[in-house]
């Protein structure tokens, strides 16, 4: 039997079909060139990716639990041991968190009397200091005042004097 397409004639030859493989002079550059990808296209597919792998592992995790529960559904004896393995895993863990439990309530004991003792210090030995410079800025304070009064006032007044005296004398000698 003769094929239908052997009167066709021979393949073209690759020169032939050149013209395939160059992009057409009449169609636009961005209709020739495969479209790359901009900022907000990339911004895009990235965000898509996550949603895309979760949606991914959601539905192994489904199918593994369907197929496991109707392996478990058909063998009791494994589904009891099984349960057996979980409630010690359950146990172990809730032996951890209990202990960690208490750990953490010692740190804050801990933290709590290192707190107290900071306050206690801070009252025993830095206000007996702020007492001090206190009583010792009012010590200062008090002699800057008794030498003003003694000394300082009294001397202004007679220099005060003197030069009102000389302005005076001044004033009868240029008449």
């Amino acid at each position: 039997m003769q094929d239908k397409y052997s009167d066709a004639g021979p393949w073209p030859d690759d020169d032939e079909l050149s013209f395939l493989n160059e992009p057409d002079a009449a169609a636009p550059a961005s209709e020739t060139e495969a479209p790359a990808l901009t900022d907000a296209g990339r911004e895009a597919n990235s965000r898509r990716l996550p949603a895309l792998v979760a949606a991914i592992v959601g539905l192994v995790l489904v199918v593994a639990a369907i197929v496991l529960g109707v392996v478990l559904f058909n063998r009791p004896e494994a589904a009891a041991r099984l349960r057996d393995i979980f409630i010690i895993i359950l146990g172990i863990q809730s032996l951890i968190l209990g202990l960690l439990l208490i750990a953490v309530l010692v740190t804050l004991v801990y933290l709590a009397l290192k707190v107290y003792g900071l306050v206690r210090f801070a009252e025993d030995e830095v206000r007996p200091m702020l007492q001090r410079v206190d009583d010792l800025v009012r010590h200062v304070h008090s002699r800057s005042v008794f030498v003003s009064d003694v000394a300082v006032k009294p001397v202004l007044e007679v220099v005060g004097m003197v030069a009102a005296a000389k302005s005076i004398l001044r004033s009868f000698r240029l008449r």
